[in-house]
């Protein structure tokens, strides 16, 4: 009879093993989970670059207005979708005037959508006068 020992001999146990496959997995999860939130935030911040540039785009356009009541009268949510700057997932257009035939006139553009169940909006808002 041959007696079997361990003494002596170098290796890792099974709960050793064990011990370091978990620690290996969080880190690894960790950083994959880092990965997926930066591409959350980075798709976020492009929705966010496009309905800032597209509520600008009707600002601008409001500029060439001859007069006020050329900007209030005019349907621009109507007239954002028909220049196709609805680009976005489910995006819509607000124009609010706060006061239409004050001079300045104060204008509040806001845009909106809806991405992965995420409402999303941009707001600007700026005071627009007309010399005569």
């Amino acid at each position: 009879m041959s007696k079997f020992s361990l003494k002596g001999k170098t290796g890792f146990t099974l709960i050793e093993l064990l011990c370091a496959v978990f620690i290996l997995s969080v880190g690894i999860a960790g950083v994959l989970l880092f990965f997926s939130n930066s591409m959350l935030s980075s798709g976020y911040a492009w929705d966010m670059t496009v309905g800032t540039s597209h509520a600008e785009y009707l600002l601008e356009e409001m500029q060439t207005k001859e007069t006020l009541a050329d900007i209030t009268r005019t349907d621009w949510p109507n007239w954002a979708q028909q220049q196709g700057l609805a680009t976005l997932p489910q995006e819509s257009f607000q124009v609010v005037y706060l006061n239409a035939v004050q001079d300045p006139l104060e204008i509040e553009v806001q845009v909106n959508w809806v991405r992965k169940g995420r409402n999303s909006n941009v707001v600007l808002k700026t005071k627009m006068t007309k010399q005569p």
